[in-house]
Parts: structure tokens; sequence; C-alpha cells
């Protein structure tokens, strides 16, 4: 037999938690955290396992882009599947066949609490066939990419700070400027460190600037922002605690080649500041400012067949990395734009098999101070960039 009191603190208890549940506020995010294509048939759709997903979607991230599929590819009628934030629902509904063909599909997040909704768009096409090289015909072995920096806006999420993209849709380049806005969340777009520069060396060029952070960076032991300019994504979650893995250099299907590049040139002016200080703040005597201006090639799948992008602390040593063209001694030029014509050493050969699969990518790279992923540099180093080409054998 219960004893009353028993019952009593039974019915309380119950009372208690059902109260807990009432109460428990319902989630007002709305974000989509992981994409997936799902077919019957992988092999023939996809260039590799890794290109069917996008895994750890940025928060701030609303135009999703898978990398294009194979030559021929059906986008007519394609499954596309989401991992939402608890709660949320999406339309039109989750894994239900769209059409592509005709551009990307608009999808719509709304919290559990059905106060907020967040506008995403999906971008997935199939790779244009194109034309074989005549060996007979040794120009058509060769093309270019050509980055000529004049197509900047004020980001779309803040209007704080300028962004870069040489596509319509989505932007191939990244800076570290969203870590800045942290820091200085005050400063104006053309006082952050990665800037246009109006008068270029032809038309509009990128002016990066190495920057003080203020009283925030001292606290946080990152006193300088080195201004900078790289092909990939910046992770501005990582920025305080872990800025080394900010920097996603080469990643996203943007960066994905089929074509072995062979040379890196371009035009450049740079300035050192007046004071180097180590990270501590502490000045180094006798030491002068250096930029640093590069392009790597690596696989960008691991070995377990996920994918990989290099970062802040493997950049340059990561044993993914097949190829480096790097500027040598980047540092106080004279008489205006100097420039620069570097090929790329290879460590091997590519894989043809894999190349033709785009199982490689690039990332290029600019700096304003050659330490700044240390925190180390001068305030007031400046880096000029303008009309920067890649030569690649096709």
């Amino acid at each position: 037999m219960v004893k009353p009191f028993s019952l009593i603190a039974v019915v309380a208890f119950a009372t208690t938690l059902t109260s807990c549940f009432k109460d428990e506020a319902l989630n007002n995010e709305c974000d989509i955290e992981k994409a997936w294509i799902q077919v019957d048939n992988p092999d023939e759709v996809f260039f590799q396992p890794s290109n069917a997903e996008l895994p750890d979607i940025e928060s701030t991230k609303t135009d999703l882009i898978f990398p294009d599929l194979r030559p021929n590819s059906d986008v007519t009628a394609l499954p596309v599947y989401f991992k939402v934030t608890d709660g949320a629902t999406i339309a039109p509904e989750n894994g239900s066949v769209q059409n592509f063909a005709d551009g990307p599909v608009t999808y719509v997040v709304t919290s559990e609490d059905g106060q907020y909704n967040r506008t995403y768009r999906v971008f997935i096409k199939a790779t244009d066939a194109g034309t074989t090289p005549d060996p007979g015909k040794p120009e058509e072995q060769f093309g270019y990419v050509n980055y000529n920096f004049e197509n900047y806006f004020l980001d779309p999420a803040s209007s704080k700070f300028y962004v870069w993209s040489d596509y319509e849709n989505g932007s191939n380049w990244a800076t570290g400027n969203p870590g800045f806005k942290i820091a200085k969340g005050s400063a104006t777009p053309d006082q952050y460190p990665s800037t246009p520069l109006a008068e270029g060396y032809d038309g509009a060029g990128v002016k990066l600037v190495t920057s003080d952070t203020g009283p925030f960076g001292v606290v946080v032991n990152m006193r300088i922002a080195a201004g900078n300019l790289f092909t990939g994504v910046f992770d501005s979650k990582s920025a305080t605690k872990a800025p080394l893995k900010a920097t996603h250099f080469g990643e996203g299907s943007y960066n994905q080649i089929n074509y072995r590049p062979v040379t890196l040139a371009g035009y450049y002016q740079y300035t050192p500041g007046e004071v180097f200080k180590d990270k501590s703040g502490k000045v180094v005597e006798d030491r002068i400012d250096q930029g640093d201006i590069y392009a790597v090639v690596f696989r960008n799948v691991d070995s377990e067949g996920k994918s990989f992008y290099l970062t802040g602390d493997n950049v340059l040593t990561s044993p993914q990395i097949v190829a480096l063209a790097r500027v040598p001694n980047v540092v106080k030029t004279e008489g205006g734009w100097k420039n620069f014509s570097v090929d790329f050493n290879y460590c091997g050969e590519l894989d043809p098999a894999i190349l033709a699969n785009y199982g490689y990518s690039m990332a290029v790279v600019f700096t304003s101070s050659i330490e700044g992923a240390a925190f180390q540099g001068a305030v007031g180093s400046t880096l000029l960039i303008d009309k920067v080409s890649i030569a690649y054998k096709k």
C-alpha cells in the first residue's frame, strides 16, 4: 500500500515535471546544418562520393552550391535532403524531387516556434562536356584562370565589410574580415584589413593591411589581424577559439580543378609597417615584415573518403599537398607595381583518373604579414594585389 505522503510526493513530482515541459521554450533557430543528394546511381552522377553532400554548413551561408555533377547528369528531378535545427520545418518538403535545370531552387526553413524563417537557394548543375584538346595544336593544351578583383561588394549579411567573387552565384574568395568584425565592430568598411583598391594595376585591385585589433585583441592575445584574401571559406565560429582552423583554404566546389596548374603570375606592391611585434606585443628589433603570395594544389579527399581542405596550421605542410607555387621574398617594392611569375613545384605527378574526377583542389593565398596567422607582424604593412592568373595545362 502506498502511503498518502508518497502519493502526494509522486503527484507533486509529476506536476512539476509537466510544468517544466510546458515552460520549456520552443526553439527559435531556423538553419540548414547539412544537405545531401540521394540517387540510385551515385558513381554515374558524382565525380567522387564526397560531392554528394555539404556537411557542416555555416550558419551565415544561404547559397548552398553542390560541386558540379558529371556531364549529362539529369538535374531535372533530384531529391535533396536536409538536416535542419531541432524542431524546424522546411519547404519544399525534405527529400522531395525538384528541378534544378533552370537555376537554383528556393527552400524556406521555419523555426519550431514559428517566429523566424530563413530562405536558402540550392544550386545543382552538371559539368559542361567541353571539348578535347587537339594534340596537333599545342596552344590548345593550355588555358588561364584570371582573377581581376573587379567584382566586390559589401557583405550581404552585415554590410560591414567587403567580399569578392568571380562568380555570379556564390563567392570563391574569403577574408579574415568577419573575425575583425568581432574585435572592432564599430569599424567602417574601409577600416577593415581587406578592402578594395580603386586604382589597381589595371582597374580595381585589392588592398591588404595588417591592422591593430584593439583592446579585444589584447584580451584574447590576438593583437593584429593581417589583411588576407584566399580562395576558400572563413569560419567565423572558430575565429577566436581556434583561429588557425577558421581559414578553410581551398574549400568549396569552386576550387576543385580538373587541370594541371603550371604558373602563378600577377602584380603586387608591398610596404612593410614600421614596427614588427611578436604575439605578446613585444617589439622585435631589426625585424622587417614581409608579405606572402602563393598557390597550393592538394588532394581534396582524405583516406576515409571525406571532404578535405587545408587550414592555417597545415596549409604549407599537409601530406595532402601535391604542388606549391610561392613568390619568394615579398618585401618592400620600389617604383610602383612589380610583376611576379612562379612555376608550380610538384612533389609528384597528378593521378589522371583523380584529376578527371575533380579530386584535387587549389587554394590561392595573399597576406600582408607572412606570420599573420601567428599574430606576429607590423601594423600598417600593406600588400596591393591585382591581375593574378593561373596558367594551366589541360
